[in-house]
């Protein structure tokens, strides 16, 4: 905790943020350090949020059939995600035992540099609680590298995140004191634009950013204009830094910048959690007494592990425990409320409304009374200009007058009116924006709209569309002749062509299926000796049957020449998209590529990769995936299942199994049990429930004598550890039973089941009947007075439920299990009503003996 005498009240801070610099008394004395919490207002989400988003996304793209959970973009079906729930859960609490390892090396390194402000914890912190705070900090970057090791694909998520987010009141007032010249210098570790937006939309001050560190050398902290200094870059950019790596230390200018800054004012600390090394050591190492530091924070105790010892064994540092950002920066323009004076909106509106025309005008005239440029053309910019001039925004065309809205939109081009229309539905009012769809489908409007545009602005502008009104944009395009969209698709460059295509197919996939299966395109213009294999794909893939047919077959040799070329990544891509409509041809090219190459092609790649690898290859021809397999190298995949989780392991034995079973058995043999007995004891118990089910169709008596030597406390301690659900600890338990019933029947009933009932019982609600019914006997059998605990606490509506479901006789035969957990809770009436189903399905009961008789 921190102490006493560190600690100090709101007052502290408003009297501090009123101060002057010593030395140069027109400038304020502190600078501010924001961090992401600032940002949640603004609909942006927590750190926390993040992780859960990139762990899905990271799930969904390793996992079979994981596109399917996938909206556009970055965007997750969350209500079909539910579904994966429990193998969600456990694939990653399995990937990130991963972080463990790379946890033990930030251990050694901390203990050997020793940072002053932590050396006093890292003599006494048990390791096992220095593990934890570790791993805690470096799931942010853990996560944001699994999720890809591309910068640009991180940089295109964290875009995704914060685009189109809106500034909160809270930075409204901040631009205000920043223009009013009441802060000078902002640092942050936010990535977003909504200090940036708030002051150049609500302002007339225009800041410097900072966010590269080969910039950050000329950044002015005593210059007359306000500074926002980004210490881990701009989304704009791929140099941001998200991953454990990047973020373990500033950039050598953005810290010597920070020094400069803390040396002449004290720093005020909002909205950041001090998780990452990079500004925590630079603060440590630049602390002096010169300057102060005040850490705002909601509650002393919710503080990171790093902010206390900082705090604590710094001078001049001290936390002020504030209610909300946004009350802290209505506190600190209250304190200068008087002085801060706000500018007319509409006179500045206005201003810029008359700029901006005045500026197409001149532009518009400059170029269409220009004669080198072709009359055409000429006519096309006046057309074009003339829209624009009377488009300002789609939140001036919301404040028009209904009729003069729809007149308005009627002179748009098509990509303008979807782009528009979409726009009005997110941001301002999504009732009206369907009434305005309405209005102008009338008369063929949109129909005419299309024969004018090219096919990549009809889809984007039916996709946009699509999400006001799915039926009647469906109709729309369904109305359009086939024979128009069929020219355009055959006018389109093909770079255009592949999106168009796939945004159409999912407003009308039978009508777009049609068109494409009519295109007559004369292949022998089609150069593919040009494309790249990815190219290559979408090319055939944007052609009818029978003309990707024809380019497939005339150029079988170019396409094979460009699979020994490219890697095996993009190689599996192209067969497992290609194969579903053209399997023979597929086929045929696999077959003709050399073993050993596409071997040696393979056996650098890591397990997961190998796993689909095989899985598409031995769709097409099983004999010759087992060749391939035979030229690798068995001690390169023994080392890298050294260095795998368990998941990854589980994953590579099985597919092989169905190409090779001979192959998994003896790479089985290769792992050690000592070996997997590490992994299964590291691993949370569904992961090892799950991977011990299938490991053991290879080989059911190694695993079945490997499990016998774990230990049943740390059994009993992940089941402690987990937030099971019933079908999650039901799961688990029901697999791991099959290898030892005594052993974990006994670690069980050693949990803490009071704990594990309250966990359970409370997700009763979204367990299904059927699911609730067929984990009856194992949750019995294995515990009862868990099971009878777990009954007591749910809720009545829930066991009403189960007791009237339609379908509860063919459960009959577990029923008996039920009936004495509600005995054990004197619940007579569900007793007797059980009792009454049992007495009428004895049948059920006579055939289940039957077939225990005839089994033994």
């Amino acid at each position: 905790m921190i102490r006493k005498e560190k600690i100090k009240g709101i007052d502290y801070l408003l009297n501090r943020f009123q101060e002057k610099h010593l030395e140069f008394n027109s400038i304020p004395k502190c600078s501010f350090l924001l961090g992401a919490g600032c940002s949640i207002s603004s609909g942006i989400p927590s750190g926390f949020d993040i992780i859960q988003k990139l762990r899905k996304l990271w799930f969904i793209s390793n996992f079979k059939n994981g596109t399917e959970y996938k909206l556009n973009g970055f965007e997750i079906d969350e209500e079909k995600f539910e579904n994966l729930e429990n193998e969600f859960q456990s694939a990653v609490l399995e990937h990130e035992t991963q972080l463990i390892y790379k946890v033990e090396n930030s251990i050694n390194k901390l203990k050997t540099e020793r940072p002053n402000y932590l050396k006093k914890l890292l003599g006494t912190i048990k390791e096992d609680d220095l593990k934890n705070n570790l791993i805690n900090d470096q799931l942010y970057g853990f996560w944001f590298e699994s999720f890809s090791e591309n910068p640009k694909e991180r940089q295109k998520l964290i875009e995704s995140l914060i685009e189109n987010k809106e500034p909160s009141g809270a930075y409204l007032l901040l631009a205000h004191l920043i223009a009013n010249e009441k802060i000078k210098n902002i640092f942050t570790t936010n990535f977003d634009d909504l200090l940036y937006d708030s002051l150049i939309r609500y302002t007339d001050t225009k800041p410097k950013i900072y966010s590269h560190n080969e910039v950050a050398q000329y950044i002015n902290t005593l210059g007359k204009r306000p500074n926002i200094i980004k210490l881990h870059g701009d989304f704009l950019f791929e140099n941001i830094k998200n991953t454990e790596l990047e973020t373990s230390r500033l950039w050598e200018n953005m810290e010597s910048k920070l020094e400069e800054s803390l040396k002449n004012f004290d720093l005020i600390i909002i909205g950041y959690n001090g998780s990452d090394s990079s500004v925590m050591d630079s603060l440590a190492k630049l602390k002096s007494n010169h300057y102060g530091l005040i850490w705002c924070g909601r509650s002393q105790k919710k503080l990171n592990w790093r902010v206390i010892e900082f705090i604590n064994n710094t001078p001049n540092s001290f936390f002020v425990e504030i209610d909300t950002f946004e009350l802290l920066m209505f506190q600190l323009y209250k304190v200068y409320e008087e002085e801060i004076s706000f500018p007319d909106f509409i006179k500045i509106a206005e201003k810029k409304n008359k700029e901006f025309n005045n500026y197409i005008s001149e532009f518009a005239e400059e170029l269409t009374t220009d004669e080198s440029i072709d009359l055409k053309i000429r006519d096309n910019i006046q057309n074009t200009l003339s829209v624009i001039l009377d488009r300002d925004s789609f939140f001036e065309i919301a404040s028009m007058p209904n009729k003069e809205q729809v007149l308005f939109l009627q002179k748009l081009k098509i990509d303008g009116i979807g782009r528009t229309l979409k726009n009005i539905y997110s941001h301002i009012n999504w009732e009206h924006a369907i009434w305005l769809y309405e209005s102008l489908d009338k008369d063929n409007f949109f129909q005419n709209k299309i024969q004018e545009a090219p096919i990549q602005h009809i889809s984007n502008s039916l996709s946009n569309l699509k999400k006001i009104e799915p039926e009647r944009t469906k109709n729309i395009l369904d109305l359009v002749e086939n024979n128009i969209l069929l020219q355009k698709i055959n006018k389109a460059k093909s770079e255009d062509l592949y999106s168009a295509i796939n945004e159409l197919k999912a407003i009308s996939p039978k009508k777009i299926e049609l068109i494409v299966n009519q295109r007559n395109i004369n292949t022998k213009s089609i150069d593919l000796q040009k494309l790249d294999l990815r190219r290559i794909l979408y090319k055939i893939n944007t052609l009818s049957y029978k003309n990707a047919l024809v380019l497939f077959i005339s150029n079988n040799e170019i396409i094979r020449s460009k699979l020994k070329k490219e890697s095996i990544k993009e190689v599996v891509l192209f067969f497992d998209t290609l194969s579903k409509n053209h399997f023979k041809e597929c086929k045929n090219l696999f077959e003709s590529l050399d073993d050993k190459e596409l071997s040696n092609k393979i056996s650098s790649q890591n397990l997961n990769l190998l796993s689909i690898t095989l899985r598409v290859f031995n769709s097409l021809n099983r004999e010759k995936t087992k060749k391939i397999l035979n030229y690798l190298d068995n001690r390169l995949i023994e080392k890298k299942l050294e260095k795998s989780s368990l998941t990854e392991i589980k994953s590579i034995l099985f597919t092989l199994k169905d190409v090779d079973f001979k192959l998994s058995k003896k790479l089985l043999s290769l792992i050690s049990d000592d070996l997997l007995l590490r992994k299964f004891t590291s691993s949370d118990i569904s992961i090892l429930a799950e991977s011990a089910e299938y490991i053991s169709k290879i080989d059911f008596d190694k695993i079945k004598r490997i499990i016998k030597r774990i230990d049943n406390t740390l059994i009993t301690k992940s089941i402690d550890k987990n937030d099971f659900t019933f079908q999650k600890y039901g799961n688990a338990i029901s697999k791991l039973i099959v290898f030892d019933f005594d052993k974990f029947c006994q670690a069980a009933r050693n949990s803490n089941i009071e704990i594990l009932s309250d966990k359970i019982s409370r997700s009763l609600n979204k367990t299904g009947e059927q699911v609730f019914l067929h984990f009856v006997p194992t949750y019995f059998k294995v515990d009862r007075n868990l099971f009878s605990l777990i009954i007591k606490k749910s809720n009545q509506d829930y066991i009403n439920s189960i007791l009237k479901w339609p379908k509860i006789d063919l459960y009959t035969v577990n029923l008996p299990y039920l009936k004495r957990a509600f005995e054990s809770n004197k619940m007579e009436k569900e007793s007797k009503y059980i009792d009454y189903i049992i007495k009428n399905n004895q049948n059920r009961f006579k055939k289940k003996k039957d077939r225990n008789r005839k089994k033994y």
